[in-house]
């Protein structure tokens, strides 16, 4: 029997209380790396000022291209650990993950 779309395929293997399980923990994990990325972008923010320099001068302190600095800027980049670790280096500034108890709203 041939599926429609995935949508069906999810109602023919789970139940709807697993289905919903798996749309909340897919939210919660895009409302965390949205976090994330405004995080950073605020730092980033607050070092080029801090530190008078513009784009150009970022990107090459950096020692990325452009378009990832752009990203970083403007909270949509997907980075890595070790370009976080490089980030927090360039800035001197210690990284400190906090795993909290979320409580949804």
């Amino acid at each position: 029997m041939k599926l429609k779309n995935f949508n069906d395929y999810l109602k023919k293997r789970l139940n709807s209380e697993e289905i919903k399980e798996i749309e909340n923990q897919a939210e919660m994990e895009f409302e965390f790396l949205k976090a994330l990325q405004e995080d950073v972008a605020q730092i980033v923010g607050d070092y080029m000022l801090k530190n008078k320099i513009g784009f150009n001068e970022l990107v090459r302190r950096l020692n990325t291209t452009p378009a990832q600095v752009s990203k970083v800027q403007k909270g949509s980049a997907n980075l890595t650990l070790s370009s976080l670790a490089h980030i927090a280096a360039l800035f001197n500034k210690k990284p400190h993950i906090v795993f909290e108890d979320f409580q949804k709203t």
